[in-house]
């Protein structure tokens, strides 16, 4: 009986458990890793919008398009003229892109149109040095046109 139980060739409980902590911390940088790149995918989401927008702004400013890009409903941008006109939005944003618009956005007269935003994502990469402008704690995307200078800029 004895020479059954010592001849039995099955994995030992200590060999059990290295395979289980293995597995476990695989797991864990998987899991890890998989939630960054959540976070960096909308993040690219945020940076699209923020592309697609200056398109649609500087469009605008070649067609003299009447827009007051202050105004947001909800996820629409440009509700409004500059005379507080309802208008079909020009743009709206995929879900969880949140915008911050500075004053003076606008769009309509020759030689007088600007844009300015910043853009950023709800469940986007966190800002490590705290330099986000509108307090979110994500990181944000600058977005800048100005008709008069010609200027484009995007970081």
């Amino acid at each position: 009986m004895l020479r059954k139980l010592k001849d039995n060739k099955g994995f030992t409980f200590v060999e059990l458990l290295m395979v289980f902590i293995v597995l476990g911390i695989l797991a864990q940088i998987s899991l890890t890793f998989m939630i960054d790149l959540k976070s960096r995918s909308s993040d690219v989401m945020a940076i699209s919008d923020g592309r697609n927008l200056i398109t649609v702004v500087k469009n605008n400013f070649v067609n003299l398009d009447d827009v007051n890009y202050e105004i947001i409903n909800g996820s629409d941008i440009g509700v409004e003229t500059t005379g507080g006109d309802a208008r079909p939005s020009v743009f709206t944003l995929s879900p969880g892109v949140t915008i911050s618009v500075t004053n003076g956005s606008k769009s309509g007269t020759p030689g007088d149109c600007s844009f300015e935003a910043w853009l950023s994502h709800t469940r986007g990469t966190t800002d490590p040095a705290g330099l986000n402008m509108t307090g979110t704690g994500k990181k944000e995307f600058y977005y800048f046109a100005d008709e008069s200078f010609d200027t484009i800029a995007t970081f």
